[in-house]
């Protein structure tokens, strides 16, 4: 049974403007939760919400974590599926949802002291996360990219979906300068019409691109279905999926070869493993994405990545791209792109800066 719930407002200056093809964002605003059981264990959460993917705001998070804390608090932090479906009973925020299914993991975790990625399945000890460009000029991207490969990341994601002739420079450029033995992978963000994503994608197959992400609308699964059948390139769905249902529409149409899960949109862990299962089952691939969370919420990804086989791609490393680091002891480590959830029981934080987070409520 859980004692109390404090509620947290993070903000975090990012290293530099991020551009993608929907808008342009500066710093991270996210709500960090802290869960207490009866017998003063500390469970870690982080929402980090979406009001383009998500339609959420800090407001509603608020609320939803709210409106679920008295229906939740009698469980146990073993009762998983119980309370995943309390909050698929309850509107508004996922990321909300995320953040307590992290804090419920983490007790779990630490309950039976084991690291959460061992309670998953515990496939592999460590991940090798990509590190994201977002849309510049083809130089300055090129720059980049020499930057983060100097820093030892072996697989970059570039954003596009602004201009479809200079996405196409964009990725010469980039190619150009860092070799053939760096792996890339593309994303539009939406950005692209089926035409455009058509001509961007057998462009950029001379550049052997990994693969490209989300290249159309979320809603147009036969436009969708269109450019997969026209790509020599493989094509990620990242928008177009956010629960398991989601999951079966797009795998029905025919429309993607990968799945992007992101922890933030399925409503946590529970409902990753539940959409990984569906993927597995019908030869499809998952990548593990993120929003803009802080470490805290990249580690339970990289705890998801390390559990489950089906999860191949990875891409978590919003915690890099931002000036600061809430957590001072624990979570996910990061060396040279590898990244590592570690052997401490639950989500395996330590220790975090209190000084950055602004307690908001505290449910009792």
């Amino acid at each position: 049974m859980l004692r109390r719930m404090e509620v947290y407002l993070l903000e975090i200056p990012l290293n530099e403007p991020f551009r993608i093809s929907s808008g342009t964002s500066t710093r991270s605003t996210n709500i960090v939760i802290r869960l207490v059981d009866a017998n003063g264990n500390e469970g870690w959460g982080e929402a980090s919400p979406s009001r383009r993917v998500l339609n959420e705001t800090l407001d509603t998070v608020k609320a939803t974590l709210k409106n679920l804390f008295p229906k939740v608090k009698e469980l146990e932090c073993t009762d998983i599926e119980k309370l995943y479906e309390l909050m698929m009973e309850t509107p508004d925020s996922p990321s909300a949802k995320a953040a307590l299914d992290f804090a419920f993991f983490d007790l779990y975790g630490k309950e039976i002291s084991k690291p959460v990625y061992k309670l998953l399945g515990g496939y592999r000890e460590s991940i090798e996360t990509d590190i994201t460009i977002g849309i510049m000029e083809p130089e300055e991207q090129a720059k980049r990219a020499l930057k983060f490969v100097a820093q030892g990341f072996r697989s970059l994601k570039i954003k596009l979906g602004i201009d479809p002739k200079k996405d196409i420079e964009r990725i010469k450029a980039i190619r150009d300068a860092v070799g053939y033995d760096i792996i890339l992978r593309v994303d539009a963000n939406q950005g692209w019409s089926v035409n455009e994503a058509i001509y961007v994608i057998d462009k950029l197959a001379d550049y052997e691109v990994e693969l490209v992400e989300q290249p159309i609308r979320w809603d147009d699964l036969k436009g969708l279905r269109r450019v997969r059948k026209e790509s020599s390139i493989p094509i990620a769905a990242d928008e177009s999926v956010k629960t398991p249902s989601d999951a079966i529409k797009v795998i029905e149409a025919d429309a993607v070869d990968i799945i992007n899960i992101k922890l933030m949109k399925s409503r946590g862990i529970w409902g990753a493993l539940k959409i990984a299962s569906i993927s597995e089952a019908a030869g499809i691939k998952n990548m593990i994405g993120c929003m803009g969370e802080s470490r805290i919420g990249i580690t339970a990804g990289v705890h998801v990545a390390q559990g489950l086989k089906n999860i191949m791609i990875y891409d978590l490393d919003s915690d890099l791209l931002l000036k600061e680091d809430v957590v001072i002891e624990g979570g996910a480590s990061i060396e040279q792109g590898v990244r590592r959830a570690g052997s401490d029981s639950g989500l395996g934080i330590k220790n975090v800066r209190k000084e950055m987070l602004t307690q908001i409520s505290v449910l009792k």
